[in-house]
């Protein structure tokens, strides 16, 4: 990199499925004297474009010739970029043309690090020895749900210091076995970073254990992931909301055939592990069943079907979670411990641990910083308010925009995370409420915040895959639901054709016939009867549904961490809509 010219302070994106030249690039530019940058695989061109430009990127790392194809059609509008670089694969014919930003096998590339003279290996060490602390060594783009990202500043402090205190917090890294992770999820995220990157090197670097890092394959999310896992056998593994959901499905539908003395084994198994799970939270009656052990060794053929018999690290986080799911791992000795945080505060802010943790509960805050709910009356409930932290996990600020990061950051030193939530004073556990952002203001000028209903109504309904509630501004509410789909493999958007829990309802075969099907109708009308007996209020009610194609990545309504982008599906099913409110 700095024999292409790469000055300090200067950026490396890198665009591709994890690997090891991932890894090598991030770190690379990092001792360099740079900051690395990644780029979700999903982005178009026009936005590999902004990012390189915006991180003022001298050289771009690639995957594949896929990934090239982007850059080459916006490389003549980055004039700063030296190198392109591409790791699978070799050049293909006519990406190099002369006066263009040329292209580079990874090997090439590699061998511009040979130093006969050694005055790269001196520049080099003086690179190293002038980075400080506070420099910026990362940036991390947001996922733009609203608007062009933003990119995240983290300084070399932010990333060791939160990798130490997440070991610290997770005692299970610090017990002398070796620590191994499977990395599938975006290294272009923070919590990819922290969780396959910084916190393996903590573990290698500050005790006496080894620490692997597995990759798996590029198809990871379409199925092969429970592949790595057999192979790999991690001893902590990362899950966002939507891979748990889909590892459920798969287990409920082995389980649906299983018959005879096995079912009845089985079943009185899982009531074992459920009682124990429920026993051994906070505010639990602490009295785990006699024959748990018992249990516990039968569930663990659940284990090594998932490939995570030896895992004593389960962590979610990214988006909700809904408390079925939860307890459904719980109910095969599974549990999951939720992390609250966010790319701002490079990764955790709030932990649960294996022996203090409570279904719905995001944790308790780490130690060395300090959080504050800020509490608006117009728009919180009593005891409730905007989550606000501040400590040496706390970005920099937004690069190139110090608006924002006003906005995002008070004067004193507050970072506002834009949820809504709760403590409980006696167990020190903080809860999500709401998303300001996400809050629908009714007609009547109440607010609501829709996940709680959208979790409510997909407990009721496991038959579905995702749903949405609209209604911000409007008389009533409505619900937008999907269905469990088969994913077309080339394109990785959901066919028409009905997959998994979907198909058990009716003898519906198709999204579009089940939107026509009596028996659907009355399974999701029932369903939201259901969460309406929960609701906080009249107001927070759903009224009437539809059923759309499912979200994907690929669509574009979920974001690459499967968050819901709710702008993009508001605007993608206007039309349905505004069917349900015609006379405003």
């Amino acid at each position: 990199m700095i024999h292409l010219g790469m000055e300090p302070f200067e950026s490396v994106n890198i665009l591709g499925f994890n690997s090891p030249e991932w890894f090598i690039g991030n770190l690379a530019a990092i001792w360099a004297g740079g900051k690395a940058a990644g780029i979700y695989s999903t982005n178009a061109p026009p936005l590999c474009q902004y990012i390189s430009d915006h991180s003022d990127a001298r050289v771009v790392l690639l995957d594949n010739a896929k990934s090239l194809a982007k850059y080459l059609e916006v490389r003549d509008a980055l004039p700063k970029l030296a190198a392109i670089v591409i790791w699978e694969g070799g050049v293909p014919e006519g990406a190099n043309v002369e006066g263009k930003c040329p292209v580079y096998t990874w090997e090439e590339f590699m061998a511009f690090g040979k130093d006969a003279d050694g005055k790269l290996d001196e520049e080099l060490k003086n690179r190293m020895a002038a980075q400080r602390p506070g420099h910026c060594c990362t940036l991390i783009y947001t996922s733009g749900t609203t608007g062009m990202p933003k990119a995240v500043m983290i300084s070399h402090d932010n990333l060791t210091w939160t990798a130490a205190n997440t070991a610290h917090m997770i005692p299970e890294l610090r017990t002398g076995r070796p620590m191994r992770v499977v990395s599938y999820l975006p290294l272009s995220h923070v919590a990819g970073q922290m969780l396959d990157i910084y916190l393996p090197m903590w573990v290698a670097g500050h005790t006496d254990s080894t620490a692997e890092v597995w990759f798996a394959r590029a198809d990871a999310l379409k199925g092969s992931l429970k592949t790595t896992l057999q192979a790999a056998r991690p001893t902590a593994f990362f899950g966002v909301p939507r891979v748990w959901e889909k590892f459920a499905e798969a287990l409920q539908e082995v389980s649906a055939q299983t018959k005879g003395f096995k079912k009845t084994l089985s079943t009185w198994a899982k009531a074992q592990a459920a009682a124990a799970h429920a026993a051994s939270q906070v505010g639990g009656s602490g009295k785990i069943p006699a024959m748990y052990p018992l249990a516990k060794k039968i569930l663990g053929m659940v284990r090594v079907a998932l490939g995570l018999d030896q895992c004593n690290i389960f962590l979610t986080s990214a988006a909700p979670i809904s408390a079925a799911t939860l307890n459904y791992f719980g109910s095969l000795d599974i549990h999951i411990q939720e992390i609250f945080g966010m790319s701002e505060c490079t990764g955790p802010h709030t932990f649960s641990c294996t022996n203090y943790f409570q279904v719905g509960s995001i944790g308790f805050q780490q130690e060395g910083v300090e959080t504050r709910l800020d509490h608006d009356p117009k728009r919180d409930r009593p005891g409730e308010g905007e989550i606000c932290f501040r400590g040496r996990h706390i970005m920099m600020g937004y690069m190139k925009s110090a608006d924002k990061t006003r906005e995002a950051i008070d004067p004193e030193g507050f970072l506002h995370s834009g949820d809504t939530g709760s403590l409980d004073e006696k167990t020190g556990l903080y809860k999500i409420t709401g998303r300001i952002k996400e809050l629908i203001i009714t007609a009547g000028g109440e607010n609501i915040a829709p996940v709680p209903v959208e979790d409510n109504l997909k407990d009721a309904l496991p038959a579905i895959a995702n749903c949405i509630m609209v209604g911000d501004q409007r008389k009533f509410n409505i619900v937008l639901v999907t269905l469990h789909s088969e994913l077309d493999e080339k394109t990785g958007l959901p066919t028409n054709k009905l997959a998994g829990p979907s198909l058990k309802v009716s003898s519906a075969r198709t999204v579009e016939e089940a939107r026509e099907d009596v028996v659907w109708k009355e399974y999701i009308t029932k369903g939201i009867k259901a969460a309406n007996s929960k609701a906080v209020s009249n107001a927070s009610t759903l009224q009437y549904f539809d059923i759309v194609p499912d979200f994907s990545i690929a669509g574009g309504e979920l974001t690459p961490t499967m968050k819901l982008k709710r702008s993009a599906v508001m605007e993608k099913y206007k039309a349905v809509i505004d069917k349900f409110y015609p006379t405003e």
